[in-house]
């Protein structure tokens, strides 16, 4: 499994902290996939997620509008390759979990296998369709949640891991995962990269958009 992570990874991603890209993992994949196997196993089993993957560089790239305001910028946070790829392997086993438990609702549509975007407007338009041919009168109303993986209780996702079934190992280790990140915000100018460090109590800088932390709000869906 873990190889196969490896080679599905992009090799031109840019690295975290450490400095680790996926590059140099492809090119010694044989050789790394099993001690990085044991390592995993070993962090799942204590709950303990090690701090030199708990840091991250935040980037921050432009949008548009006034270049002097924060607001237009978009963070994107540069965390260990090697910790993405377990977070991958988390992700994948937590929603075949929900899924084989049939603990998922089934209107969720977002990061499943099989279903997307598409699928959910084609099932929305099917419901309508059907209403409006038996003449009931019908109201949509559009939501649209600003920042939601920021807006995830962490304490009410735990107890519903818990109550779920999740082993305490993998609770405790979301539970670690999900806090106290040390962030160092990284900046260009012509020449140079400047950094500025952080150590604060943060939550974890999880990219709204990555495949990879859909598990969270999957989960918070149930």
């Amino acid at each position: 499994m873990v190889a196969m992570k490896i080679r599905d990874m992009k090799d031109n991603k840019s690295p975290g902290v450490d400095g680790i890209p996926p590059k140099l993992l492809f090119e010694i994949v044989e050789q790394i996939c099993i001690p990085l196997a044991t390592v995993f196993n070993l962090s799942l089993e204590e709950g303990i997620v090690p701090l030199e993957w708990k840091e991250a560089n935040i980037i921050p790239l432009f949008k548009k509008g006034s270049r002097n305001k924060s607001e237009n910028y978009r963070p994107v946070s540069l965390t260990s390759v090697i910790c993405k790829l377990l977070e991958r392997l988390i992700k994948d086993h937590l929603v075949d979990f929900l899924v084989s438990n049939k603990l998922i609702n089934p209107s969720q549509h977002w990061f499943l296998k099989a279903r997307s975007c598409l699928t959910n407007m084609l099932c929305f338009l099917e419901d309508v369709t059907k209403w409006v041919d038996e003449g009931s009168p019908v109201d949509i109303i559009y939501l649209d949640f600003k920042k939601a993986f920021d807006k995830v209780p962490h304490q009410r996702l735990l107890l519903k891991l818990k109550a779920h079934g999740l082993g305490n190992g993998m609770i405790n280790w979301i539970e670690k995962w999900l806090c106290k990140y040390d962030l160092k915000t990284a900046y260009f100018d012509q020449h140079h990269c400047h950094q500025r460090s952080a150590r604060q109590l943060y939550h974890s800088p999880y990219n709204q958009n990555d495949k990879k932390n859909s598990g969270i709000l999957v989960m918070k869906c149930v």
